[in-house]
């Protein structure tokens, strides 16, 4: 199985969880596994801290996921349903609709190659707005990615798959 990760689960772990000085196990466990993959939007994404934007570059500059013409198609199709599913409003959808937004192209890239996104976005929680309810907040991408069956799972879970011991 591979692992997409999200943005604001290193983000958060290094801030937060996991201070790399304290904690450098679990930024070698994460460098070191081939089935951690990011996307190259996430990884544009990270650009603080400072010491965390110089780890990504360092451990996924060689092997970040671009769209392909298939990825494009799956992003279209999650953009189509955000769009069409009436559940956010403008404000709400339009936070996707940046094209430097990862959220959408990590759901894209892990439904076309089969991968489980690790995000702390909703709180590991499968929130969706009722339809109709024209929410204002933007899509969560757990939400939002059970409707195309791609898994997510949040930054410890994936630890505790990857049978990291500190």
């Amino acid at each position: 199985m591979e692992y997409l990760i999200d943005s604001n689960s290193l983000i958060d772990a290094h801030e937060k969880w996991y201070r790399p000085q304290v904690f450098g196990s679990v930024w070698v466990c994460l460098a070191t596994h081939s089935n951690v993959r990011m996307t190259s939007f996430v990884y544009n994404e990270i650009k603080y801290p400072d010491e965390l934007a110089l780890w990504t570059k360092n451990t996924f500059q060689k092997q970040i996921i671009v769209p392909t013409l298939e990825i494009t198609r799956a992003y279209n199709d999650v953009m189509n349903w955000i769009t069409q599913s009436k559940r956010w409003n403008a404000a709400g959808i339009s936070e996707w609709q940046s094209p430097d937004k990862a959220d959408p192209w990590l759901i894209a890239t892990a439904k076309v190659n089969g991968q489980t996104i690790v995000t702390l976005d909703g709180n590991g929680r499968a929130t969706m707005p009722n339809i109709g309810s024209n929410s204002k907040k933007e899509p969560k991408i757990n939400a939002v990615a059970t409707q195309f069956n791609v898994p997510t799972m949040t930054i410890y879970e994936l630890l505790e798959k990857l049978d990291l011991s500190i």
